[in-house]
């Protein structure tokens, strides 16, 4: 049995980001993609939706609801591992004005060319669900 194992999300925190350098991102991103914002929604107040084409996108999320304090707050960022070159310039401007870079978290996917009926997973722990997406890839 053949198995395609690939990470279809990564997720990455900046930390001690000004709100400054967040408006700056958006200014850019309004002139060079497709943007979307939104405020106060979820657990950050701003989510912020870029898109360079149909199949290049970059999510942004600043201002942790748990961050009362001060005017530095995480940038959290969510793309495909291969979209982030795309968006060189937006990562640099945030890399220069966070103290320190956080990996979060990846999706990995299983392709696996058979039937889920076939397959069995069983999750080291209790709070993870198996979702799939049509009928041969299982996600964590």
């Amino acid at each position: 049995m053949e198995i395609e194992v690939s990470i279809d999300k990564f997720v990455i925190d900046y930390k001690d980001v000004p709100h400054s350098a967040f408006l700056r991102v958006y200014m850019v991103g309004v002139q060079k993609y497709k943007v979307k914002m939104k405020i106060y929604s979820g657990t950050y107040s701003y989510e912020l939706h870029m898109r360079k084409s149909d199949d290049v996108y970059i999510h942004l999320y600043f201002k942790n609801f748990r961050e009362t304090e001060g005017h530095l707050h995480t940038l959290r960022i969510e793309t495909r591992p291969e979209h982030y070159s795309h968006f060189r310039e937006i990562l640099e401007m945030i890399g220069k004005r966070a103290s320190r870079v956080e990996f979060v978290s990846c999706d990995v996917a299983y392709d696996i060319q058979t039937g889920l009926e076939n397959i069995v997973v069983i999750p080291t722990d209790a709070w993870r669900n198996m979702t799939h997406f049509d009928t041969n890839t299982i996600f964590w």
